[in-house]
């Protein structure tokens, strides 16, 4: 039996000036689930529609506006390779069912019923396996520049065709990059996360000399997880084989400038999505929420008005 607990601090901080109404007061609430021994770090900003965000209490926080706070109430919630007190497990068991479980595990210790769930990076490609396997457990789908292949000829085929059209100047500072990996090397956990994401900002962001340390900072990272995570539990990834319908709304957003997760390896149309709206953000990396953040905000709130 796994052994998921729930304890839960509550603070709530008064953000309306005088005169405000409490309807526009934003809560903020704060705990840790505990899952197989690994204690995973939760807040909850905002009001008006529940959705789990899986994946940072710390990092995901950052990446979003807090505009989005008054039509979403979002549960940032760690996952374990992202957990300050994490519990050393088998990695050899850890697969992407097992991933899937504990996102549901994750759910019904914070007691949601239907609510959205959303994913960046192979956070949403976690989702979108949890959906496939819990949709009755949801109410709709949020996807941020996630990979639906991985680790397998397409993918490689992708990217290395979209970068070929990359600019000579963001190559040349790629190039460059290049030339400090011996230092990365000798870094682990946050600090060779940080550095490794910084390395290839030409290819994560439409500003190719983009500095992100700051989404990175108190931020643990378990690199043998993630590293597990990408080389073996979605090693030969394909999402969509074989076909399984997806019944719920989904909304995915791209960046045009992702070299790290290509958009061409999207369609805009899926048989087995029948509600399906593709976002495809113009002047955004791999991370369009943070990077067009008006425009997210709107794309989003417009989906969420029409389909909830």
């Amino acid at each position: 039996m796994r052994r998921v607990t729930l304890s839960i601090v509550l603070l709530i901080l008064s953000i309306g000036a005088e005169g405000q109404s409490s309807s526009n007061l934003i809560q903020n609430d704060s705990g840790i689930i505990e899952v197989d021994g690994s204690k995973l770090k939760f807040v909850v900003k905002g009001m008006g529609l529940p959705c789990l965000v899986i994946g940072s209490s710390i990092y995901y926080p950052r990446t979003f506006s807090s505009d989005l706070y008054a039509h979403l109430k979002m549960y940032y919630v760690d996952m374990k390779w992202f957990a300050k007190d994490y519990e050393p497990e088998n990695l050899d068991h850890v697969d992407i069912n097992s991933i899937v479980d504990d996102v549901e595990q994750i759910r019904l210790a914070l007691g949601l019923e239907k609510p959205l769930i959303l994913g960046h990076s192979i956070h949403g490609t976690i989702a979108t396996e949890y959906v496939k396997k819990y949709s009755d457990k949801v109410s709709g789908l949020i996807v941020i520049s996630s990979p639906c292949e991985w680790g397998n000829e397409i993918y490689d085929s992708k990217s290395k065709a979209l970068w070929e059209t990359a600019s000579v100047e963001r190559k040349k500072l790629q190039e460059e990059n290049w030339g400090k990996l011996k230092e990365i090397d000798r870094l682990t956990g946050q600090k060779e996360a940080s550095a490794r994401y910084n390395n290839m900002s030409p290819q994560y962001w439409y500003d190719p000399r983009y500095d992100a340390t700051w989404l990175w900072d108190d931020m643990t990272v378990h690199s043998e997880v993630t590293q597990h995570l990408f080389n073996n539990a979605f090693k030969n990834y394909n999402m969509f084989n074989p076909v399984v319908n997806i019944p719920i709304p989904v909304f995915l957003a791209l960046g045009k400038y992702d070299y790290v997760i290509p958009y061409t390896l999207w369609k805009k149309k899926y048989e087995s999505i029948p509600n399906f709206n593709y976002v495809l953000f113009e002047k955004s990396g791999h991370t369009p929420q943070l990077e067009e953040s008006e425009l997210f905000d709107k794309a989003l709130v417009n989906w969420l008005k029409s389909k909830f």
